[in-house]
């Protein structure tokens, strides 16, 4: 796949795909114009021919020709290199055969439950009742499994596809010699992806005292309960629109607001919300609100995703029903315009876990005030968003009278605003100049390798896209941005590449090898003395325990360590 994917890489000209999309003009060496994933008034999106990338300096969103389709069209991968192959011309292989069955398979199964539906008076008066008509039934391609077996056999029989590839979906299983399909009796929903295929069913029984109400596909191969979404088909579209997605927890809460008129809906499949589903999610929106039973159990499995909320840079929100009420029975209760009012009274997840808090425990005592602190406290700390942090630490000030200056103080981030941050962000910007020169002149990789610093870098992200950047240089002899950021498999990482070698783009060879060598001084320097300081404090024990031979070997590091940073200054 990989060789595959370097021979469409090199086949692409990027200026090509992005200005069929947005108006460029020369600049120099790129090509700027307006950035299509934000408002903006001055030209800050720059492509680079040289690079075969993009970035802008305002969203700071980049990327090769690949990811550009990803988050413009709102493609997957597989997808967007399958549209850039249709253009140049590339092969690009496909699922395997077994997967595509299994696909195939599952598309005949729902026409056949779909067809058995229009034939079921009882399955559609069912449906009916529900406030679901024919339009819906055939937009969501509903289905009815019967009870008997023998019309699942003759569909079998007449499908064109093996059993064994039925029986790999989990759908159809044998007991006693015949065939039967797990949804027997029941209203079937197909699942589909965002390529609209039928990748599993859910089932809902339509007898009074059916049980369990609900089952759903097993896992399978192309099918897992954690990841997948209903309706992000249908959704994806309004998702990108409106920047905004609603989760419920159920095939018919989702139904019904689809019917309402709130398209931009997703529900889980029977399980809490998973990081899955949220990473497919912001692929196409960071604002996520959950709209979950009004009960308890559903404000508690919205509160366990505040952390993840957090860690992901998502806005969580949260909209309350009244308890008793799910989507689909609120609006039965109280219509359209009901469920807008709900939706407007909306707040975001941690303002709503503010609220919970004080009510669980009240602020009238130290012990509350002790409790509630201990409480939202890690959720703050976990904010990335510099301005959202300080406004959350002046409202937990202002709630509990205690000084904002403590809550700072007694938080180990680096997102705190003054001083700390400002000499790391002056490390981040030398470390993205570094990666910008060395991918500009990987032949210098060679120097970090010969004089073995790789170690005394404490940045993370730089010390991560280094060791990268060598492997993936001596494996393959060159270094091209355009395919080294697909082997960065973190959003950060491939912003910081491609801005480094934007910080760059106007320097010279000579300009870029002192940029290397002034940070090699840096960082040896500063390892220097954190050794000199951990010898100092060595040194003050071992004369604490008398230990002379322990003081001489140290004086003479120390003396080593002074000699060395005298003749390197």
């Amino acid at each position: 796949m990989m060789n595959t994917l370097d021979e469409l890489l090199g086949k692409i000209n990027i200026l090509d795909i992005v200005s069929q999309y947005v108006q460029l003009r020369k600049t120099g060496r790129n090509f700027v114009g307006l950035c299509p994933f934000h408002k903006e008034k001055t030209p800050s999106f720059t492509v680079s021919i040289e690079k075969q990338i993009y970035y802008c300096f305002g969203c700071n969103e980049g990327g090769n020709a690949i990811n550009f389709l990803m988050k413009y069209d709102n493609l997957t991968f597989q997808e967007a290199i399958e549209n850039l192959a249709r253009q140049y011309g590339v092969n690009i292989k496909r699922e395997s055969s077994k997967k595509a069955s299994s696909f195939d398979a599952l598309a005949k199964l729902a026409d056949y439950y779909h067809n058995n539906l229009k034939a079921s008076k009882f399955a559609l008066q069912y449906l009916l009742a529900r406030g679901i008509d024919i339009k819906i039934v055939d937009e969501f391609k509903l289905g009815y499994s019967e009870k008997s077996r023998q019309n699942i056999n003759t569909f079998l029989k007449r499908s064109g596809v093996s059993n064994d590839i039925f029986m790999s979906t989990g759908v159809l299983r044998v007991k006693e010699g015949e065939t039967y399909d797990i949804f027997r009796g029941r209203v079937v929903i197909p699942i589909f992806d965002v390529n609209k295929k039928v990748i599993g069913f859910g089932g809902r029984t339509i007898e009074k005292d059916g049980f369990p109400k609900y089952i759903n596909s097993p896992e399978s191969p192309v099918f897992s309960k954690g990841s997948s979404l209903f309706g992000i088909d249908k959704a994806r579209k309004d998702i990108s629109e409106k920047n905004e997605v609603f989760i419920v927890e159920g095939y018919f809460d989702l139904i019904a607001l689809y019917m309402s008129g709130v398209r931009n809906v997703v529900s889980t499949l029977g399980t809490s919300v998973t990081e899955g589903q949220l990473t497919k999610l912001r692929n196409y929106t960071n604002n996520i609100t959950l709209m979950l039973d009004g009960d308890d159990a559903g404000i508690k499995s919205a509160l366990r995703l505040i952390g993840l909320f957090s860690e992901m840079d998502i806005n969580g929100a949260m909209v309350v029903l009244p308890d008793g009420h799910d989507p689909d029975s609120f609006l039965k209760a109280k219509g359209v315009s009901g469920i807008n009012d709900v939706i407007k009274e909306k707040k975001p997840i941690l303002d709503f876990y503010f609220d919970y808090c004080m009510n669980k425990w009240g602020m009238e005592t130290i012990e509350n005030k002790q409790v509630f602190i201990k409480s939202v406290m890690p959720h703050i700390q976990a904010i990335r968003d510099g301005v959202k942090k300080r406004l959350y630490i002046k409202r937990l000030s202002e709630l509990t009278n205690v000084e904002e200056n403590y809550f700072w103080d007694n938080m180990k981030t680096n997102n705190i605003p003054g001083q700390p941050v400002a000499r790391n962000n002056a490390s981040n910007h030398i470390g993205r100049k570094v990666i910008g020169a060395l991918i500009n002149c990987p032949g210098m990789l060679s120097i970090l390798k010969e004089k073995e610093v790789m170690h005394y870098i404490t940045d993370i992200n730089v010390r991560d896209i280094l060791l990268k950047m060598h492997d993936f240089f001596e494996d393959k002899g060159s270094l091209e941005l355009n395919s080294f950021v697909n082997v960065l498999d973190k959003d950060e990482l491939k912003d910081m590449a491609i801005n480094g070698v934007f910080d760059v783009a106007e320097c010279t060879d000579d300009e870029l090898r002192i940029i290397l060598q002034d940070y090699l001084k840096h960082i040896e320097k500063n390892f220097i003395k954190e050794e000199a300081k951990k010898i100092t404090e060595s040194l003050a024990g071992a004369e604490k325990r008398g230990d002379e031979k322990a003081i001489i070997e140290l004086l003479e590091k120390k003396r080593q360590m002074l000699v060395f940073m005298k003749t390197n200054p």
